[in-house]
């Protein structure tokens, strides 16, 4: 499979709402559509997966706290059940956001710093991958968005060498 990645376009819409009502606990497509239209118009940066001409993936980040911080939330990532190899689709993606995110601090005179995410405890497959993508968990967050639900805050730091290199050069820079 072939993955390529772009920015989303306001068009691209339902195609994420397809994959954020797949993924979240959204009630219905349309208030998935409403969340990625409202988070869209609040200059979350988006970025999708396209493969045979489908889109297969999204992820989406947005700055935390002032530009001089230099931090970012990964905020939403899901790829199609129906891809088959959905583990080259999300890092794929994961690097795409990175390098988006680095080239825009870069771009504003300031660096990417920090990078975070907030997860399900119960989501192990995306803990296995974070971890080897060098993040760390930094805090466990009890009952944070339901009841009897632990959220996992995993964070990557980019001011230490190895992870600044590891970055560069899973961007191609």
């Amino acid at each position: 499979m072939f993955i390529t990645t772009r920015k989303a376009r306001h068009e691209d819409s339902q195609a994420i709402a397809h994959l954020l009502y797949a993924h979240y606990s959204f009630s219905s497509e349309q208030e998935a559509n409403e969340t990625f239209q409202r988070e869209y118009a609040l200059h979350y940066h988006f970025r999708v997966a396209e493969s045979e001409g489908r889109i297969v993936g999204i992820v989406s980040w947005r700055m935390h706290g002032l530009m001089k911080h230099g931090i970012i939330k990964l905020k939403r990532a899901a790829v199609s059940l129906e891809a088959q190899q959905w583990e080259d689709v999300l890092e794929v993606l994961f690097d795409a956001a990175l390098a988006d995110a680095d080239w825009y601090y870069r771009t504003h005179g300031t660096a990417l710093r920090k990078v975070y995410t907030v997860i399900p405890k119960n989501h192990d497959p995306m803990h296995v991958f974070l971890q080897e993508k060098g993040m760390e968990l930094e805090a466990v967050l009890r009952d944070h968005y339901y009841q009897g639900r632990d959220e996992y805050l995993y964070s990557l730091f980019l001011n230490q060498p190895q992870n600044f290199k590891a970055l560069l050069s899973s961007t191609g820079a």
